[in-house]
């Protein structure tokens, strides 16, 4: 207790008040420094809350699953890093959230997040050219995300990455050493109509792809050979020919002017049917097709199986339009023989699928299935079926093991300096007797081969039965029928 009469406590009550006055100035002025601090962080915390409400008002887009309901495609939330001192400039981007809390305490001003939502592919080197993109807002604009866009339920491809991832690795692995500028794989169960796997590579150091386009319906090429069983259809079909008949095929043909070979040049002696599809006559297709009509058999016929006409491929996209090129003369002896007519390979894959099916309404897609298509046999398809497995015979093991049957085609292509390349193709089924899984592989202008020729039996044939030879334990192969084999 003070005493106010004595001088000491006069000059302690007076150093106490000297005290206090200290530490309400103190007080205040912490006071009025965090007040400062706490507006500047509300307008620094109403910038960042502007930047996240200008990302959040983007929806989730629907996840989209393979077969197997693996995630192909999905929208999350993603961090990136700014400075916005001076000009805004982002330092990082998709950055660990723990990244963001480190940064966050060391507690420069300038440095901002933004919370964006994006689409994450976890197969992305995979499923190129097939899934498609969205822009900056979140919106699918090509392909399948273009579709899924629109729609609010979750989407199941009939894709199983397992067996694309499969087909990848080998198909990488074959344009390692066969050099081509891009190269096609496309598998589809017959049984459902689903496209399994569809591969693409392109090898190309420049001009690459558009990651938009899908090369399964927005390309489109000239097939070769592939065609003659669309020639041996249509005449089997009108009953035009009959299948011991033999063609000449040493005796010199021509369209218009153009003197049409054969490889190799001389048979010595006349084809059968089945030899033409096998040696893979040029002369032998036209003379085939010259026992048909045109314009009421033979494009009639062409028309039924889906060449002349774009088609759907699921999820509301269409192939490209076929292309007619007379460029060599008419396209009744051109095209018979694979020039002439360029198309997507889709259309390719819709053709033999309806020709040995004998399902009209076969239409491959992308889209999960809900059910299976029993194969309706009749004469046509059943004799095309042991053709093309007759045509395909080779000495690889696989091609007895699961009855591959198949054609190849080679179509000699020129760019504008002349330089000529190949497309090659092979298109295979197996069982042939039951048919159960369609293949195509193609590529584009190889620089490396399997034989002495650049063709397509020395490319994509072996390039195709090494593929099998990497997925065959995982498609539904458990029973062959080996009854009925022969030719």
């Amino acid at each position: 207790m003070f005493n106010l009469s004595n001088e000491t406590d006069y000059k302690l009550l007076y150093q106490t008040k000297n005290y206090y006055n200290f530490f309400i100035l103190t007080t205040l002025f912490l006071f009025i420094a965090i007040f400062i601090r706490l507006i500047f962080l509300s307008i620094d915390n109403k910038s960042i809350s502007e930047t996240k409400i200008n990302y959040n008002n983007y929806k989730s887009l629907p996840t989209i699953y393979d077969l197997n309901k693996n995630t192909l495609a999905y929208s999350d939330y993603n961090y990136s890093i700014k400075n916005i001192k001076n000009k805004t400039k982002y330092l990082k981007r998709d950055v660990p959230i723990n990244e963001i809390l480190e940064i966050i305490y060391e507690g420069n001003p300038y440095i901002k997040f933004e919370k964006i939502l994006t689409r994450k592919y976890p197969h992305s080197n995979l499923t190129n050219n097939l899934i498609g993109h969205t822009n900056i807002e979140h919106q699918g604009i090509s392909l399948i995300e273009k579709f899924v866009n629109g729609n609010s339920d979750d989407i199941e491809l009939s894709i199983n990455i397992q067996i694309q991832k499969k087909i990848y690795d080998s198909l990488y692995n074959e344009t390692q050493y066969l050099n081509p500028n891009y190269a096609l794989n496309v598998l589809v169960d017959l049984n459902t109509e689903e496209i399994v796997s569809n591969v693409f590579i392109d090898n190309r150091d420049f001009n690459r792809f558009d990651q938009t386009l899908m090369p399964t319906k927005d390309l489109k090429f000239d097939f070769g050979s592939v065609f003659k069983t669309f020639t041996v259809y249509s005449a089997i079909k009108n009953q035009k020919i009959d299948l011991n008949e033999y063609f000449d095929v040493d005796q010199p043909l021509y369209i218009g002017d153009k003197l049409i070979n054969d490889f190799p040049r001389n048979s010595n002696i006349p084809m059968q049917v089945a030899d033409i599809l096998k040696k893979s006559s040029n002369r032998g297709a036209i003379l085939i097709r010259r026992n048909l009509d045109c314009q009421n058999e033979f494009k009639l016929d062409l028309d039924q199986i889906g060449l002349l006409k774009s088609t759907n491929v699921g999820f509301g996209m269409k192939s490209v339009e076929p292309t007619v090129n007379n460029f060599r003369g008419s396209y009744c002896d051109n095209i018979p023989f694979g020039y002439g007519l360029s198309i997507s390979p889709i259309q390719l894959i819709n053709a033999y699928g309806k020709i040995i099916t004998g399902r009209n309404s076969f239409q491959a897609t992308f889209e999960k299935q809900k059910k299976l298509n029993l194969n309706k046999y009749n004469k046509i398809s059943n004799t095309i079926n042991k053709l093309l497995f007759y045509a395909n015979e080779t000495d690889n093991d696989l091609y007895k093991n699961f009855l591959v049957a198949g054609k190849t085609g080679t179509a000699d292509q020129t760019i504008s300096n002349d330089e000529k390349f190949q497309n090659v193709s092979y298109i295979s089924f197996f069982p042939y007797n039951n048919p159960k899984y369609l293949n195509l592989t193609f590529m584009q202008n190889p620089k490396e081969k399997y034989g002495k020729y650049m063709t397509a039996g020395n490319t994509v044939k072996p390039t195709f039965f090494n593929i099998l030879k990497e997925i065959y334990i995982y498609l539904d192969l458990s029973i062959i029928n080996f009854q009925s084999t022969d030719i």
